[in-house]
């Protein structure tokens, strides 16, 4: 065998020796390299760069691969990631109620009749769409209270009746508080994908667990003060809900159609039919 073959058979045995202890190959553009010394993947908004230097049998070895990155498609897989169809949301409200339809009694002082309510709903939004559906629980206190110096009692039919305060007395305060249980069933309408304005409309069904009178007065700077239960409040009542938000704050209206009291009369005298009408503010 002449040297140049010796050279030649020398050299491809040498070359096969390093490949095979380095072993780096390349399949369906998947490259593996076996014991890399030190591996630095460096992202920006547009570009991913996986730099490698040094691997088995070679500590000059140098690899670098650079892959754009298409961000339509990165933000549409974040926002199908974010886009949830259903949550939990907690709401609270408070306003004042402007009874309705009084009749020819003394009346409610707007100002001092309050309305809270606070709960929770269930929200469901088809992906892609504009349009939520939410049911869920609210609690809600409802004051109607009277102006200064007139108070309201039942008498011994069972109805609720007006009468003004004795000249003696001070500091008077009188009104009805209703407690309920409601089931809002809402539909909320938000103005564009990337709008913070919506609209929320439903009914909002409410049983009236508990109601009653409470009055409170001052004679002779002694503080005295009476609750009646029992005034027959209606049982179950539906109201219409209405709320315009920006992000989670806004403004909203309840409405019943229906009296607040049973409709009941005795020695012809019988209960207010006055309606429920609260305005506020809606979190």
């Amino acid at each position: 065998m002449n040297n140049n073959m010796k050279r030649n058979l020398f050299l491809m045995m040498l070359a096969l020796t390093v490949t095979t202890a380095v072993r780096a190959s390349e399949v369906n553009d998947s490259i593996v390299i076996d014991n890399p010394a030190q591996v630095t993947v460096v992202k920006t908004d547009s570009l991913q760069k996986v730099a490698i230097v040094g691997k088995q049998g070679d500590t000059n070895f140098r690899y670098s691969s650079e892959v754009p990155i298409d961000k339509r498609k990165m933000a549409k897989k974040c926002k199908n990631d974010e886009d949830k169809t259903s949550r939990g949301v907690l709401d609270f409200g408070v306003g004042v109620n402007i009874p309705t339809n009084v009749g020819n009694h003394p009346g409610f002082a707007v100002m001092k009749s309050k309305d809270i309510f606070f709960g929770f709903r269930y929200c469901y939004t088809p992906k892609g769409k504009l349009q939520t559906y939410s049911v869920g629980l609210w609690f809600d206190w409802r004051d109607y209270c009277t102006p200064k110096y007139n108070a309201m009692a039942k008498n011994a039919d069972g109805l609720v009746v007006f009468a003004p305060y004795p000249v003696t007395v001070s500091d008077t305060r009188s009104l009805i508080r209703v407690f309920s249980l409601q089931v809002p069933l809402l539909f909320t309408q938000q103005f564009g994908h990337n709008s913070k304005v919506k609209l929320t409309l439903g009914p909002v069904l409410s049983v009236n667990v508990r109601g009653r009178i409470n009055n409170e007065w001052t004679v002779d700077d002694v503080d005295y003060e009476s609750s009646t239960r029992g005034i027959g409040q209606r049982p179950f009542t539906v109201e219409f809900f209405g709320a315009l938000q920006y992000k989670d704050c806004g403004i909203y209206c309840k409405y019943s159609p229906m009296s607040v009291l049973k409709s009941k009369s005795a020695n012809g005298m019988e209960n207010p039919q006055f309606h429920s009408l609260s305005l506020g503010f809606f979190f």
